[in-house]
């Protein structure tokens, strides 16, 4: 038969820093772990309880007047609008400031919060942020491709992906800035309206 034979094996050496550290430093590192541990855990937690919030709207529907509203039916209906106040400042618009993502380039638009909201998380989440805080003023995003920023606006109020489409296939790189946009954005592409 063969025998077994069992080592134990050295334990780890101390950290060079074991004994320099008195009982007050160790108890702020603790709580500053924490700390952080807490707050990281709570943006995520708040971050996923929006996420539901969102895709319930695309899946139940919209509140509107107390009733239940179909989403693909909201959408149609913004859309037929969306041409005629796309950057416009009308009396429910507010100020958007965007940024290229790293850079001090901006440019600014005037923004209806349903048609941005209804259609991209990031969106969704910024003025969700916003009405809590009851922030007033120029409202700031950053985006990863500026330039197909005004593409990716057109779209979200007008529902018209061949336009976009057409875009993209004029230059390699308005068609990356598009991509790049509309995953950072986290922005909902329908593929068929239901209402």
């Amino acid at each position: 038969m063969f025998s077994q034979s069992f080592s134990q094996l050295p334990s780890p050496p101390s950290s060079p820093y074991h004994g320099d550290m008195d009982e007050n430093e160790k108890l702020n590192i603790s709580d500053d772990f924490k700390r952080s541990s807490i707050e990281t855990f709570m943006e995520i937690n708040q971050d996923n309880c929006l996420r539901n919030k969102f895709m319930d709207m695309i899946e139940e529907g919209i509140q509107i007047n107390g009733e239940i509203t179909p989403y693909g039916y909201v959408l149609h209906k913004l859309y037929c609008i969306g041409n005629k106040i796309i950057n416009k400042g009308t009396k429910d618009a507010v100020p958007l400031r965007v940024y290229e993502i790293g850079k001090d380039d901006f440019k600014d638009f005037w923004v209806h919060p349903i048609y941005l909201s209804l259609q991209s998380f990031q969106f969704f989440k910024l003025f969700n942020d916003i009405n809590v805080d009851n922030k007033k003023g120029i409202i700031e995003i950053e985006v990863p491709s500026l330039t197909t920023f005004s593409i990716i606006l057109y779209w979200l109020y007008t529902g018209n992906q061949d336009k976009v489409l057409e875009f993209g296939k004029l230059d390699e790189t308005l068609c990356k800035g598009i991509i790049e946009n509309i995953q950072y954005l986290e922005i909902n592409i329908p593929t068929k309206y239901i209402y």
